[in-house]
């Protein structure tokens, strides 16, 4: 498989105790030293063992600090790659996600035709102001165009 340029080469050193997640180290050598940063990186079948050396790869954000996802294991450590669960393609974990996605926005439009005639923003339309101080106070009575209420003129305001 070819490496693109943002492919990342390191070695497993956290791996079972995280649902779905493995801690990467990569080491570089920059001007007569090693650079050790740890990346934590997606691995959606939990195929991989501490001690694998892996390809990973900037991917989906899983979550707030998994930026990354493993792309091939480079050597295995422990069982033979035969024996663990294969790591999906990008291609699949993109299908998957897209499908996802897709029955999330059938859902939302399902609830909105359930709900009713709305304003769009997804809540409940109540009673107007208009018609919760009508309810309150005794309804509104119309003298020469302008409404007044009954409460109003027995109280004397108007």
């Amino acid at each position: 498989m070819p490496s693109s340029p943002q492919a990342l080469c390191g070695t497993v050193i956290s791996a079972g105790k995280m649902m779905k997640t493995v801690k990467v180290r990569i080491t570089k050598q920059v001007y007569n030293s090693f650079l050790r940063k740890s990346h934590l990186v997606a691995d959606p079948n939990s195929s991989l063992r501490e001690g694998d050396v892996v390809r990973i790869a900037p991917g989906f954000r899983a979550s707030k600090h998994i930026r990354h996802i493993v792309t091939e294991i480079v050597a295995p450590w422990g069982p033979a790659v035969e024996d663990r669960p294969p790591i999906p393609r990008s291609e699949a974990l993109a299908e998957e996600s897209r499908a996802k996605h897709q029955a999330k926005k059938e859902k939302r439009r399902a609830e909105r035709k359930n709900a009713g005639p709305s304003d769009g923003d997804g809540r409940d339309q109540g009673p107007t102001m208009k018609e919760r101080h009508t309810d309150v106070i005794g309804g509104p009575e119309v003298v020469g165009g302008e409404e007044r209420v009954v409460l109003e003129k027995e109280l004397g305001l108007r």
